[in-house]
C-alpha cells in the first residue's frame, strides 16, 4: 500500500497554473512599459527653456519673463521664481483679405488675439480664473516687417493689474501657467 502524499500544496503565486502566472507577468510588464512611455512622452513635450538674457525674437512658449511689458530682450527665469509674465503662444497674425494700414492697427489686432487666448483659456490651465490674468502681445511685427513676411507675434499671460482687490498693483507670478495644446 502506498503512503499518502504529505507534501503541502503550493499556495500564492506558485500555486497558480503556469499559464496564468505567465499571463500575469506579461500584463504587469505591459503596464510598466505603458507607464514608462507616458513619462517619456510628457518629458519630451515639456519644453527645455534656457534661462538668462534672451532676445525677444528667440523666446518660446513656456518662457517665464522677469520683466513686464514689451522689450527687445528679456530675462528668462524658472517659472517657480517670481516673474511678471509668461509666453504662452506664438500666433500668426496673417488674416487673408485684411490689409493692415498702420503699425497701430497691427498692434491692436495682435493684442486682441492674445487676449482671446486668456478668455478661452487656450494654452492655460483650466483652473485659471480669467479675471485674475490678462494677456499682452510681445514682439509684434511692424507693418514693414509684416509686409516682408514676418507675421508672428508672441502672446504672454500676466497678472491682471486692474483687479479691484490688489489696488492696481501687478503681483509677481510664481507658477507655471503654460499648458501646450496636445498635437
Amino acid at each position: 500500500m502506498s503512503e499518502p502524499d504529505t507534501t503541502p500544496a503550493a499556495t500564492g503565486f506558485a500555486g497558480l497554473p503556469r499559464w496564468l502566472r505567465i499571463g500575469l507577468i506579461a500584463a504587469a510588464t505591459a503596464v510598466v512599459v505603458l507607464i514608462i512611455a507616458v513619462v517619456v512622452r510628457i518629458t519630451l513635450q515639456t519644453p527645455m527653456i534656457p534661462t538668462g538674457t534672451t532676445p525677444a525674437d528667440r523666446l518660446v512658449p513656456g518662457a517665464c519673463l522677469f520683466e513686464p511689458g514689451d522689450a527687445d530682450e528679456f530675462t528668462v527665469v524658472p517659472c517657480s521664481s517670481p516673474h511678471q509674465q509668461q509666453v504662452i503662444a506664438s500666433v500668426d497674425l496673417e488674416f487673408p483679405g485684411v490689409p493692415y494700414s498702420a503699425d497701430e492697427s497691427l498692434a491692436v489686432y495682435a493684442e486682441q488675439t492674445c487676449l482671446r487666448l486668456v478668455e478661452y483659456r487656450l494654452y492655460l490651465p483650466q483652473d485659471l480664473v480669467k479675471s485674475d490674468y490678462t494677456a499682452a502681445a510681445i514682439s509684434a511685427p511692424t507693418l514693414a516687417q509684416y509686409e516682408s513676411g514676418d507675421t508672428e507675434t508672441l502672446c504672454a499671460v500676466l497678472d491682471h493689474p486692474d483687479r479691484p482687490d490688489d489696488g492696481g498693483v501687478s503681483e509677481d507670478l510664481t507658477r507655471d501657467l503654460y499648458r501646450p495644446i496636445p498635437e
